[in-house]
């Protein structure tokens, strides 16, 4: 954890009160001993093993918390994993296994055309959605079609030359956006499907859309409960999707969530971050193992990753590898905890400092009374010590 104050600069403050006592009381009193006795329960009484002990069992604690949620991360982390307050998570993280494959809707051909030309111009595409139609494809003995120029528009989808004609897989924005035209059935269809929380790809021949076809994910019940203890912690959380409005909004609704961004790109997303961060929000992107980095990881303030990573990640200040979507709101809870303990023990440990050195500065020698000797406030020290320690293990 961060500490404010390093005990390096406390020991000179230390030494410097210590002197100033002896000092003081050596030109009052003209009595060398009596001197050398204030400055010296001064410099006992000042000691800053209150703020030590209560630092060490911050940093004890810190990962104890680390190592119960299996987390991979710098103990410092979780200073900023306390103050998160805005989660972004990818669509994929609640995704239980491999999508199915649920509707078929074909215009102007059959279901078994509109399959072939789908897989053919996934063929050798690393997705989800791809491997899944191949697959459905090979299952049912189809015969693809050679293609040419094929290749994968971020984000988007899958392009390819057929016959000279430009066959495109992938979103209906971008399928638009291209020049395709989709007939006013297929987006009415589109919207039915998105609105059950099905994920839409269209497919296009030339300037035509050829009809859709729908994906259902299974939704994992571990992702359902963290979500709803994340939003027990007043966390704003937040889906990213490329998918449309519809089957967003379903998303959302499913799994619990505040509510999702969709984009076609990700400078929307690291706008909008920034914004957030500008108006004093910290912001943690909720990402799985294996995903490339991008704008938005390079742009949030912390970034949580869901699964194993490189050694390396383990070890930065603003990276924390977790082993399951579930162990984040135990560890955001235990961060908080901590905080508060930290907090509330280091008031306690203020109040015991200036409890036990004015005394000891020669406070009740100024108001009549004999000075404090240094074993009475060796004795005090270790009393509001304990004192310390104990407070904060209750409230950690």
């Amino acid at each position: 954890m961060h500490h404010p104050i390093r005990i390096r600069a406390l020991l000179r403050f230390d030494l410097a009160l210590s002197i100033a006592s002896t000092a003081l009381w050596f030109v009052l009193e003209g009595d060398a001993t009596a001197a050398v006795a204030a400055g010296t329960a001064t410099f006992i009484a000042a000691l800053p093993l209150p703020y030590a002990v209560i630092c060490w069992l911050t940093d004890r604690a810190a990962r104890q918390a680390l190592r119960k949620a299996k987390a991979g991360a710098d103990v410092g982390i979780l200073a900023l994993l306390r103050d998160t307050d805005t989660l972004l998570f990818r669509r994929r993280l609640f995704s239980f296994g491999e999508p199915h494959l649920k509707e078929l809707a074909p215009e102007g051909l059959s279901q078994a055309a509109l399959l072939a030309l789908a897989a053919s111009a996934e063929q050798g595409i690393d997705h989800p959605y791809a491997r899944v139609l191949c697959d459905v494809a090979e299952d049912r003995r189809l015969r693809l079609h050679r293609l040419s120029a094929a290749s994968a528009v971020p984000h988007a989808g899958v392009e390819a030359l057929l016959m000279g004609q430009t066959l495109r897989v992938g979103r209906l924005d971008w399928l638009a956006d291209e020049g395709v035209h989709i007939s006013a059935e297929l987006l009415t269809r589109a919207d039915q499907l998105s609105i059950h929380g099905l994920a839409i790809i269209g497919v296009a021949l030339g300037r035509r859309a050829r009809g859709l076809i729908a994906f259902e994910e299974d939704l994992a019940a571990l992702s359902k409960h963290a979500v709803q203890a994340l939003s027990e912690l007043h966390a704003k959380t937040l889906l990213l999707t490329h998918g449309s409005r519809r089957y967003s909004t379903a998303l959302v609704k499913a799994l619990g969530l505040t509510e999702a961004r969709t984009y076609a790109d990700e400078e929307g997303i690291v706008r909008e971050l920034q914004l957030r961060k500008a108006h004093g929000s910290v912001v943690a992107l909720v990402t799985q193992a294996g995903y490339p980095a991008d704008a938005i990881e390079a742009a949030a303030d912390l970034v949580l990753t869901i699964g194993t990573k490189k050694d390396e990640a383990a070890h930065s200040t603003r990276c924390l590898v977790l082993p399951s979507l579930s162990s984040l709101p135990m560890l955001m809870t235990a961060a908080r905890r901590l905080a508060h303990a930290y907090r509330s023990s280091l008031r306690v440990a203020l109040g015991s400092f200036l409890l036990l050195v004015l005394p000891s500065f020669g406070l009740l020698h100024a108001a009549g009374g004999p000075f404090v000797p240094p074993l009475v406030s060796g004795i005090g020290l270790l009393l509001l010590t304990l004192l310390s320690a104990v407070h904060f293990w209750k409230n950690r």
